[in-house]
């Protein structure tokens, strides 16, 4: 597709947010995406349990979890391009260990050259002190893509904390890009500042974000999966 190009609806993200059901949000971020729409939506949430810890200290964790989800459409002329069913997806992990876990999560269009999308990775952990994670995604549909992700937090010391990642696509995209940020860790606030280098677009931009360490739910207040209690949790900072 050029600039100009029409795109064909079965790949204009309008249609994709119709047909998952956005007109139905109480807080859609739009509220110009309406049409006529039959759908009904399955699905299942699994979980394998099992005890952890020593005798008598023993707690129940999940071991495996698998959440699977379709939508069936029967206007599928009408509403899904002629395809009974789809938004197939799932959502896989397995913790092997209190520090280590698989991931994988897919979803599936079955129309000509719908999307379909599958991603693995591991991700291992440190309570407050470091996480860890690489994974692959591949995608197939519209665009053709394998991408490698990576993105490791580490917590420097008391007062800082550093978080970066990277993005390589195995295709003629090359270098997607990369973000590094520094976090400090104040009595009150966390202020991060960081970079962010775009190779898609061309463009370098600077992160800066502060957040108050008494709000009790924080995007920073778990950064990259290094967890950082609240304030005085250990005494006088």
């Amino acid at each position: 597709l050029f600039v100009n190009d029409v795109v064909p609806l079965r790949f204009d993200p309008r249609t994709y947010a119709l047909r998952s059901g956005m007109q139905s949000w109480v807080t859609a971020p739009s509220t110009e995406i309406a049409d006529d729409l039959t759908i009904a939506r399955l699905g299942i949430e699994q979980r394998w349990q099992t005890k952890r810890g020593l005798p008598g200290a023993q707690r129940v964790v999940d071991v495996v979890s698998l959440d699977l989800e379709a939508s069936i459409f029967p206007e599928a002329d009408r509403d899904n391009f002629g395809e009974y069913v789809g938004l197939a997806n799932y959502d896989f992990r397995w913790h092997i260990g209190d520090r280590f876990t698989v991931l994988s999560d897919g979803l599936v269009d079955f129309f000509p050259e719908g999307l379909r999308t599958f991603s693995v990775g591991g991700v291992i952990t440190q309570p407050e002190r470091s996480s860890l994670y690489v994974g692959m995604r591949s995608i197939e549909g519209p665009i053709n893509s394998s991408v490698l992700t990576a993105a490791l937090s580490y917590r420097l010391s008391e007062k800082w904390v550093f978080t970066g990642s990277t993005a390589v696509d195995f295709g003629p995209t090359g270098n997607i890009g990369q973000t590094v940020s520094v976090t400090r860790i104040g009595e009150s606030f966390l202020i991060r500042a960081g970079v962010n280098v775009d190779e898609g677009r061309d463009n370098i931009g600077a992160i800066v974000a502060i957040e108050p360490r008494f709000l009790p739910r924080g995007r920073l207040g778990n950064i990259g999966g290094v967890r950082i209690p609240p304030a005085g949790a250990f005494g006088l900072e």
